[in-house]
């Protein structure tokens, strides 16, 4: 079947020098915004910002995180600063430790990185209090976030006390702060918005960039911010408990619409859509697309990789120009000092939470954990960061057959961005959950400008999970690529040219099609033969030269799906290079290191080879693979279960409608394991995770009598990093104390992971206790350190 769209006329319309914003560093290099992309130096600008919240993380483990992010393809990290976690007693301002904001703006910049905090002053976040301290409740009572005193008071306040945290770190200074986002969430507030950038601005804080949440959808104060979006997988704020949050559905579809009613949808009034036509006046950019999901205590989703990186496609082929995920990172409530700093509905909030773990099932784990949904995700954004010059300017385009409704799983899920000669196509066959059948026989007829471009050459089906884009009439180097059925990845600089990086994905063939006259050979002088102008079965790694017949040439190096997910890009050893490796890579500096939890992911290809002094390396197509062979122990755990559970509580109904989360005087009736390491356990590992396969209700762990860790049964392993908790863990041990879930229990679990009671009332199965290191190896100057 082919599938059409008009590409004649589309809207190249643009706003620039209205929006009140910019700025320039001393450098010279100036960010400011057009009402539909970012800039640098007037141009366009399309950069990816993940969350990470620097309270909720050890401040010794910020530089290797950060590190991370970076190789992830993030570009700008996103910080809420929760006022409760540095005034939570008036006038005991704590900015130390962890809560040191100064020292992890200036991580951010030595990293490479830039910062985007989020000032608040409420936040949410699941922070107590929205982020607000229980003093200034009691003193301002209701007569907050809007122009009252005391209130306004108290957040000039805070904003110097911001302010002289980031003192010479902004970008007017020569630092990484670019921009501040101004409160959360606020829909009914746009004179009280326009006071918050007065304060800020009187406080110092004078950035390129101020931003909202624009959902709800808010009231905005004209030009004074640019409200950003986002939209998530599913929903733990939902209060229904029988199926997933299937309003998420929306975040698979390709759709013109910036606005998704679920976020705060437990927490804010809702108002009438209305008119949205203002919003043309902004470019559409994100700040939490989810990059997982928190679980609370009546919602408890399982979130796999795919569920998040096919809305990432969508929302680029709607027309998003800045992906910004909530959360990147996940992380850990900091202790307070006279209550849980976490969001319960025993604290006025809809929804109970873990009062420790905030790991969102995030890219980055709590831990510091690599998940699937890191490396799908990294695989776009080295794309952007390539490319999101090209694409930014490219409007979106919607063809006349969109699925009828959000229960339409048979219409194709396509859109194009284009400005009516070159541009991408976008595809998703992929929904969380519900699952979309096979779209066979696809082709796609492209009215564009100047011709109709039918592509591929025969038709092609569009496999169930599939989510990719493809180009056409794009730019290699100054030799025309009609289109191709891969999704492009990267390019790499070389001494002689660029090298252009595609990837095969959705299992359809790639098809490189170009003018009459090109030729191609392997890099080891065979032709390859162009039929039709089109180039097909090229072998995956390993590149292959384009020359037409004006002698413009590049490289093109093709990726199979395997290698697409495990391939990386990083200026080092004097040169731009791609890599491929499972192993977790970080590039600091002239080093490259490896996290691996298995001997086998000890292992890289690197493309163009290094010098190689040591022959360790060995070549693979076009690639120099090098692999460390050493010994692997296991780390030992002792464990034992010291007493059965009681039985469970009836799982009472909270003043907000929903599952309350257990109190602490339930743990003492929980069944208890006690969990012995060795003196040695953490010698030689960067990291030593205990892995605890369980199925219950609720978990925790403490060490000394100390909580340290816990978490809500939702089917996913729960893992906990030990080191920070040395060297009480070695001399202590832990102590897990895990609750039975009730069959009863109004609670969300995904099916899959929801137990079979097999007629019983309750269950509690504590499947296995582990503990596997994580290693650190690093590889400088052409050797194994």
């Amino acid at each position: 079947m082919i599938h059409s769209i008009d590409l004649t006329h589309p809207d190249l319309s643009m706003r620039s020098g209205h929006l009140k914003m910019g700025g320039m560093n001393p450098q010279g290099i100036e960010i400011s915004a057009t009402s539909r992309f970012l800039t640098i130096n007037g141009r366009p600008w399309l950069p990816v910002m993940g969350e990470f919240h620097f309270s909720r993380y050890p401040q010794e483990g910020w530089r290797t995180e950060l590190l991370k992010m970076k190789a992830g393809g993030i570009g700008i990290v996103a910080t809420y600063i929760f006022w409760i976690h540095h005034e939570e007693a008036e006038g005991e301002w704590d900015w130390s430790g962890q809560r040191d904001l100064r020292r992890f703006v200036m991580e951010c910049g030595d990293a490479g990185l830039l910062a985007y905090p989020r000032i608040g002053p409420w936040a949410h976040g699941e922070c107590r209090n929205g982020g607000f301290p229980d003093w200034l409740l009691k003193k301002c009572g209701g007569a907050v976030r809007q122009d009252a005193e005391p209130y306004l008071s108290y957040v000039r306040r805070l904003y110097t006390q911001i302010a002289r945290q980031l003192e010479g770190l902004l970008w007017k200074d020569g630092g990484p702060v670019i921009g501040v986002q101004l409160e959360n969430e606020l829909i009914h507030g746009a004179d009280h918005i326009r006071t918050l950038k007065r304060l800020a601005q009187e406080a110092g804080m004078e950035v390129p960039l101020y931003t909202i949440t624009g959902w709800g959808p808010a009231e905005v104060p004209q030009d004074e911010v640019i409200p950003l979006f986002g939209g998530y997988p599913d929903a733990f704020w939902v209060r229904q408990v029988e199926d997933w949050a299937r309003e998420c559905r929306r975040q698979y579809v390709f759709s013109p619409g910036r606005n998704d009613d679920l976020i705060g949808e437990d927490l804010l009034p809702r108002r009438e859509v209305g008119d949205l036509s203002y919003l043309e006046r902004y470019p559409y950019l994100t700040c939490e697309l989810g990059g997982g999901m928190q679980v609370s205590y009546h919602r408890r989703p399982f979130i796999a990789p795919d569920d998040v990186a096919a809305p990432l496609i969508t929302k680029l082929g709607s027309g998003s120009n800045l992906p910004g995920y909530y959360m990147y990172h996940g992380g850990t409530n900091p202790a307070g000092k006279y209550t849980t700093l976490q969001e319960s509905q025993a604290t006025g909030y809809p929804n109970d939470l873990p009062v420790l773990s905030y790991d969102f099932q995030a890219p980055l784990g709590e831990f510091g954990q690599i998940r699937g949904q890191y490396h799908a995700l990294r695989l776009v954004h080295l794309f952007l960061q390539d490319f999101g010059e090209d694409l930014a300017p490219l409007p979106a385009n919607f063809p006349e057959r969109l699925p009828s409704s959000l229960d339409d799983c048979e219409t194709l899920r396509w859109a194009v961005r284009s400005d009516g000669r070159r541009g991408l196509i976008f595809f998703n066959n992929y929904q969380r959950v519900e699952g979309l059948p096979d779209k066979p026989g696809v082709q796609i007829l492209l009215r564009l400008k100047e011709e109709n471009l039918i592509l591929p050459s025969e038709p092609v089906t569009i496999r169930q999970g599939a989510a990719m884009f493809w180009p056409f009439h794009f730019d290699l180097d100054g030799i025309q690529l009609k289109y191709a059925t891969a999704q492009p990845v990267c390019r790499l600089k070389m001494e002689d040219g660029y090298c252009f990086v595609f990837a095969r994905r959705g299992g359809v063939e790639a098809e490189f099609a170009f003018s009459d006259g090109v030729k191609a050979r392997t890099a080891a002088g065979a032709e390859v033969t162009v039929r039709g102008g089109c180039l097909r079965r090229l072998p995956p790694g390993e590149w292959v030269l384009i020359r037409d017949e004006n002698g413009q040439s590049a490289r093109i190096l093709l990726l199979d799906e395997e290698q697409a997910l495990h391939c990386w890009k990083a200026r080092i050893w004097g040169a731009e290079r791609l890599f491929l490796s499972p192993a977790g890579l970080i590039f600091d500096g002239e080093e490259l290191r490896l996290h691996a939890r298995t001997p086998e992911e000890l292992t890289f290809a690197v493309f163009p080879p290094i010098p190689d002094p040591s022959g360790q390396g060995e070549m693979e197509g076009c690639f120099q693979r090098f692999a460390l062979r050493q010994s692997w122990r296991n780390v030992e755990v002792a464990c034992r279960r010291v007493r059965l559970a009681a039985p469970a509580r009836a799982v009472p109904v909270g003043p907000a409608g929903v599952a309350q989360a257990p109190e602490d005087e339930a743990f003492d009736r929980g069944e208890v394991w006690e969990v012995t390491l060795p003196e040695e356990a953490l010698e030689g590992w960067r990291e030593v995770y205990l892995r605890v396969d369980y199925v219950g209700d609720v978990a925790r762990a403490y060490v000394n009598g100390r909580l340290v860790a816990d978490h809500f049964y939702n089917g996913q392993v729960w893992e906990i990093g030990l080191r920070r908790f040395a060297p009480e863990v070695l001399k202590h041990g832990l102590r897990l104390v895990f609750l039975p879930l009730r069959a009863d229990a109004p609670i969300y679990l995904a099916p899959e992971h929801r137990p079979n009671f097999e007629g019983r009332s309750e269950v509690l199965e504590v499947r296995s206790i582990t503990v596997q290191g994580e290693v650190e190896k690093v590889f400088q100057a052409g050797v194994w350190a």
